[in-house]
């Protein structure tokens, strides 16, 4: 998420905005992922209909100077040329994780190289009435690029979207089973340990039973919120069903897993889901983990996962067990304290 305070320039992009009519960029959303990739969805495809209409703007300056505006309402002659809410949108959101991408800075910058050959243009235009013809080929490019830059990136958040469970924002199952295989790869050629653990929410039944499914509803939600905010920035967090969430780990034995499993299980068990009608309910989870390893299937692994979960369960819920070694025929327990 984008925390950072709005710096000199976001207040003078925010101010440009304002001066010329353009409507206040908002930040990237803090709602969660699927919120966020929506957001810059929208922004995306307004920058393609705003680019176009900036398009036929400037080439109106350049073949017809002297012309009285459209009758569209559009004020040419009080609008600042150069300025465009895409950009004053990527100042305030380029430090954002999911904007501070190569693909994205590529963008911002096809977009500025595009603006820069606008106003050269229309500045040779109004300085001794001719147009740069090489000037105006650099601008059609640079313009032809960055709507082909803007879809392939539209593309690929569609493609992130269609990864993630729309209740949860967590990735869902379907992408799950190809994410852990090529982890597995991963580690069996790297030797890097890595481990796969499975969240249960405890006495969710109950939980919808009594205060109904949107209840339910909204306690997956938090708990997702609470798993995605506090693993690793490089583990991911599936919705593997129902109550039951699902945890990559790279880079982790079982005791580095151990330790980050029992720090998620306690922000859990310490965050009561406060509902629409002001109920506060507590919620606990309990955990089990097992490592990746060569000679096991990712489907033997988590079913490992699973068996160290039944124990957990068994052992009276709201506490982690992992499977420290493979062959072993018992789990053993990490111990809530």
């Amino acid at each position: 998420m984008n925390d950072r305070s709005p710096s000199a320039d976001d207040k003078t992009s925010a101010a440009n905005s304002r001066t010329t009519g353009h409507k206040m960029p908002e930040s990237v959303a803090d709602g969660g992922m699927a919120d966020a990739e929506r957001d810059i969805l929208s922004e995306l495809d307004k920058a393609l209909g705003e680019h176009l209409a900036l398009l036929l703007r400037w080439n109106r300056k350049l073949l017809l100077p002297d012309s009285p505006p459209p009758s569209n309402g559009d004020d040419i002659e009080h609008d600042h040329d150069h300025d465009c809410d895409f950009g004053a949108w990527y100042t305030i959101n380029r430090h954002n994780r999911l904007i501070d991408q190569p693909a994205m800075h590529a963008l911002a910058a096809t977009h500025h190289q595009l603006h820069e050959s606008a106003k050269r243009l229309l500045e040779g235009r109004e300085l001794d009435g001719n147009v740069d013809s090489a000037e105006f080929d650099m601008m059609a490019l640079r313009a032809e690029s960055f709507f082909a830059q803007v879809r392939r990136l539209e593309r690929a958040f569609r493609t992130a979207r269609s990864d993630v469970d729309p209740l949860t924002g967590t990735y869902n199952r379907q992408t799950m089973l190809g994410d852990l295989n090529a982890e597995r790869e991963r580690t069996i050629r790297t030797g890097i340990p890595t481990a796969i653990a499975l969240v249960d929410l405890d006495h969710f039944k109950a939980i919808n039973d009594t205060h109904g499914h949107q209840a339910g509803d909204v306690v997956l939600q938090s708990v997702a919120g609470i798993l995605q905010s506090h693993v690793r920035p490089f583990d991911k967090v599936y919705r593997y069903g129902g109550e039951e969430f699902l945890i990559c780990l790279p880079n982790a034995d079982m005791t580095q897993c151990a330790r980050v499993l029992e720090r998620l299980r306690r922000v859990v068990e310490a965050s009561p889901v406060v509902t629409s009608d002001a109920l506060h309910l507590p919620v606990t989870a309990s955990i089990g983990a097992a490592p990746m390893t060569k000679g096991r299937t990712v489907e033997q692994i988590i079913e490992k996962a699973d068996q160290a979960l039944y124990a957990a369960k068994e052992g009276g819920r709201n506490r982690v067990r992992v499977w420290r070694n493979p062959e072993d025929k018992k789990p053993a327990e990490k111990q809530k304290t």
